[in-house]
């Protein structure tokens, strides 16, 4: 499972490094941009140490027992990433509404700190033993409490809200008539499309995890967790590429909007005054104000 996992990831680096190279390497520094990457080379830092520890000839128990270590703490974390990735969209559809902000950051806080405290009551307390399965060495764990599974209860709820404030929003934004430009209502229909795809993924595979770590014995207890930070890892990346792709196409729509306006104003005004070389200063002024409220109702979507 661990090459499997393995494969997924290194699949997904292949067929985005052309995106990559050229949405993100290519552009300057930011949040986003930050997040990207770690998201990215974190999570196939982890991949490659989790094979070499699960299929090093040379495994013991002090070993095994570091390697769960690792892999619990690397779960929480490509969790903790894609969720802030998440954040940031939810935080841009709501036009950079600090009330949402708020509530979604004091959530956050409370979730993960809730996974973590259960992550480490349950990891300071199992053993691992390396046994040897026909000739290969197998880590297995012993002593994980009954209650690990409610490590995955808080990221499901919190993930949750995430997904009922994305279709809040787009239930706002396609009741509204004439509230966005064009390009606009494009970049929140991908926004509130990769959300809800996001969540409808990782929510299946969040319960997985949970029934197995129910119902499953302790050595099956690493496959899910493998699962889940590949998964992660591939949608948080897709979700950034998605909206760098969306954003160049309407910089581009920005750039040739004032000159469009002012055309169609100079046709208008020549078809009812007759031949016009210039506009007044009032006609000028109502272009300008057009354009700012342009690169408003688009700019906050690509503030992020």
């Amino acid at each position: 499972m661990a090459l499997a996992n393995f494969a997924i990831i290194i699949f997904d680096h292949a067929i985005t490094l052309d995106e990559e190279v050229e949405l993100i390497w290519k552009s300057s520094w930011s949040m986003g941009k930050a997040l990207f990457v770690i998201n990215r080379y974190y999570t196939l830092i982890s991949v490659i140490i989790n094979n070499y520890s699960l299929f090093s000839p040379t495994l013991t128990d002090s070993v095994s027992l570091r390697f769960f270590h690792w892999q619990g703490w690397t779960g929480l974390i490509a969790c903790m990433i894609a969720e802030v990735i998440l954040q940031m969209r939810l935080y841009a559809l709501y036009l950079l509404n600090k009330k949402v902000l708020a509530l979604m950051v004091a959530t956050f806080l409370v979730s993960s700190a809730t996974s973590a405290v259960i992550m480490g009551k349950a990891l300071s307390g199992i053993t691992a033993n390396a046994h040897l399965i026909p000739g290969v060495t197998f880590c297995v764990p012993f002593g994980v409490p009954d209650y690990f599974f409610a490590f995955w209860i808080p990221i499901i709820g919190f993930e949750s809200l995430l997904c009922g404030l994305a279709l809040f929003r787009g239930f706002q934004t396609f009741r509204a008539s004439g509230s966005l430009y064009q390009s606009g209502r494009h970049l929140v229909t991908i926004l509130i499309r990769d959300s809800v795809l996001y969540f409808l993924v990782m929510f299946a595979t969040y319960f997985t995890n949970m029934l197995m770590w129910v119902s499953a014995p302790p050595s099956l207890l690493e496959i899910p967790i493998a699962f889940s930070v590949a998964l992660s890892c591939c949608l948080g990346n897709r979700m950034i590429l998605n909206v760098r792709e969306i954003n160049r196409e309407i910089t581009q729509y920005k750039e040739h909007s004032g000159e469009t306006i002012k055309h169609q104003a100079r046709q208008t005004r020549s078809s009812f005054f007759g031949p016009a070389d210039q506009l007044t200063d009032i006609e000028m002024a109502q272009l300008r104000s057009m354009r700012v409220d342009l690169d408003q109702g688009i700019g906050q979507f690509i503030a992020l």
